[in-house]
């Protein structure tokens, strides 16, 4: 999905949707401060849970700017990551984590992480609870399509 820098940037200028969610990743001292983990999870949970979709860190949401990610950080936002799907989510999200680097306002290239998160054979929770994605949003499941889910999902088990 979004295989090619060109696809991927064209996406960006358009905005979020069902398939693609905008970070920023604010620091504070060389840590991340924002998204925390938690927040990371429930957005990967909204994918897997529904059919998939590219979480870009280093993009603004609301300009759609590329800001980028330092490049002495791209580590520990990737561990920041692959903890979120590792502990905050059950059962753990399986994405393909990927560093590249895009164009800025200016044509500089500047780091970002691509998450390409696959729609999950299992139901995913994470630690605000079940959701899924409709248009450019994380909801709530609601409960009797929770049901539904969770019966499909062990059907295709």
């Amino acid at each position: 999905m979004f295989a090619t820098h060109s696809e991927l940037l064209e996406k960006i200028r358009l905005g979020e949707d069902n398939f693609l969610e905008l970070k920023e990743v604010r620091f504070a001292g060389g840590k991340p401060r924002g998204p925390g983990q938690n927040e990371l999870a429930d957005e990967l949970a909204a994918f897997t849970n529904s059919h998939g979709g590219v979480l870009s860190l280093g993009v603004d949401d609301e300009t759609r700017e590329v800001l980028g990610i330092p490049g002495e950080c791209l580590d520990t936002v990737e561990a920041l990551v692959r903890q979120a799907c590792e502990d905050s989510i059950k059962a753990p999200a399986v994405p393909v984590i990927e560093r590249l680097t895009l164009a800025d306002g200016t044509g500089t290239e500047q780091p970002v992480i691509r998450i390409e998160v696959p729609s999950s054979l299992f139901v995913h929770q994470s630690p605000g609870g079940y959701f899924h994605r409709i248009a450019s949003s994380k909801r709530p499941i609601l409960p009797e399509q929770l049901a539904r889910l969770f019966n499909s999902a062990a059907r295709r088990v």
